[in-house]
């Protein structure tokens, strides 16, 4: 093999670039995200970072040189397409990556609220940047609805309750 293309630049997509060259693997090692951060923790999303307690950088899952892993990083570029028989994974721009193995590592997609348009005060938590526009509207205070009870709608709550906040969970 001499092009390996990892789709989905988060946990699951480092740990599987780090293995390869762990491993041996010697060729072009492409690293695909639609975010235009490098690989970071989720988990302290709702937790550390929203509480303000920790700033992005504390998020980063690696702290050694990108540089020694020899990564051909494509940040900030959405895979919306795998070409199985052309071996390419097509990019937003239309750029393709070629590739002689793929891994597809993309993780998952928030629920949007059915017949919810875009409006301001409502958020998705799933990333770096929907966490610091949360944070940042957390400061105008002072209640809180959280839709879904589950782990992460948890988690939300009960940091914005650390923080003084009214918090409603519906």
């Amino acid at each position: 093999m001499r092009a390996i293309a990892v789709v989905g630049a988060s946990l699951a997509g480092l740990r599987a670039c780090e293995t390869f060259r762990r491993e041996g693997f010697d060729g072009r090692l492409s690293l695909i995200g639609a975010e235009p951060h490098l690989p970071y923790d989720r988990p302290p999303l709702s937790k550390e970072l929203l509480a303000g307690e920790w700033e992005p950088d504390q998020t980063w899952l690696r702290k050694q040189p990108y540089d020694e892993l020899r990564l051909d990083l494509r940040l900030g570029r959405r895979a919306v397409r795998l070409d199985r028989d052309g071996r390419t994974v097509v990019l937003d721009d239309g750029e393709r990556v070629d590739f002689d193995g793929v891994v597809i590592a993309t993780g998952s997609t928030p629920r949007q609220l059915p017949g919810t348009p875009p409006l301001p005060g409502i958020f998705t938590l799933r990333t770096l940047d929907d966490c610091l526009a949360i944070r940042a509207e957390l400061e105008r205070g002072p209640r809180v609805v959280v839709v879904g009870a589950g782990f992460i709608g948890s988690e939300v709550a009960s940091t914005c309750r650390g923080r003084g906040l009214d918090v409603t969970v519906l």
